[in-house]
């Protein structure tokens, strides 16, 4: 049955504080609900933080994997948010924690960058790959050297970030080690295609897991929204419960359907690309996986009624 939002610009105090009574996890999403870049977006850490002292459970789910989870928790704390370090979930630690448990033996081939690189560290797991990465010969010579490596290099694993150093020959990589292991583990920390600002788009990490995709002919673990597997652990150790938690985010294609992925209930803040009118069009245009249960205009606006 199709989602009926509703625009809580429309209910009364009560009514609003009512239906946060009703939750005891939020999960929010960072970019474009908390802060944009190194900018806070008004009244969100008093939001938060007001939540907290209800006593709430707060997690803070993102995408983000230029950054670690401490330096994601750092960022944090200095614009004010009292969030605990273990309550933010990255796909950097994700990765890390993942290989930890299933990377028994030989070493991970990573195209992304130094975030990625220092999680794997902290967690002792032996990896190369990430930096600049270019053809410097022919591409025989190359060929010919990534043969050797994937047949001594015990490579049991491909990791896939963001890279602004992503390469044909990074691909090339990439592609032979799980050509020649079907027992490789290809994990990727996102699969956003795109990052869109008012003036420009900047290709993300999707679009560089859809090319070694391709090649591979091989989907990639995903370790980020809207994968279900992001909330796995936390609703598999009874830490939350779906029908008492709520997925807050900016973006309908990762934050809403991960929420619907979950069993959550979802909110959409208009501080990113979608507005209500765009919800609107997708109620039009039957794009119901698209359509959240709630919308704000600001996860900002909430302070008044907390």
């Amino acid at each position: 049955m199709p989602v009926v939002p509703q625009n809580l610009l429309n209910l009364n105090s009560e009514e609003t504080k009512k239906l946060f009574n009703s939750f005891q996890t939020i999960l929010v999403d960072c970019d474009g609900v908390l802060w944009y870049d190194d900018q806070q977006i008004p009244l969100t850490s008093e939001t938060v933080n007001a939540l907290l002292e209800q006593g709430k459970d707060v997690y803070f789910v993102t995408n983000n994997s230029t950054k670690t989870r401490h330096e994601l928790w750092l960022k944090a704390r200095a614009m004010n948010f009292s969030i605990n370090e273990s309550n933010i979930i990255s796909p950097t630690y994700s990765v890390a924690s993942y290989l930890k448990a299933h990377l028994l033996e030989g070493k991970a081939y990573v195209i992304g960058g130094e975030a990625l690189a220092k999680e794997l560290t902290a967690m002792d797991i032996e990896f190369f790959g990430p930096g600049p990465d270019f053809i410097e010969r022919s591409l025989a010579d190359t060929v010919e050297m990534v043969d050797k490596e994937t047949s001594e290099g015990n490579i049991q694993a491909v990791i896939v970030g963001f890279d602004e150093h992503f390469s044909y020959k990074k691909m090339l990589r990439a592609c032979n080690f799980l050509h020649n292991n079907e027992t490789c583990i290809f994990l990727a920390t996102n699969d956003n295609a795109v990052v869109k600002y008012p003036h420009r788009s900047i290709p993300d990490t999707g679009a560089l897991v859809a090319a070694v995709e391709t090649c591979v002919e091989r989907k990639a673990l995903i370790m980020g929204k809207p994968n279900r597997a992001v909330a796995d652990k936390l609703i598999n150790e009874g830490l939350i419960s779906p029908e008492k938690t709520l997925m807050i985010g900016d973006c309908v294609k990762t934050d809403v359907v991960f929420g619907k992925h979950c069993g959550f209930s979802t909110l959409l803040v208009g501080t990113g690309r979608y507005q209500w009118k765009h919800v609107e069009k997708f109620l039009e245009m039957k794009l119901f996986q698209y359509v959240p249960d709630f919308y704000i205009p600001s996860l900002g606006d909430f302070k008044q009624y907390l």
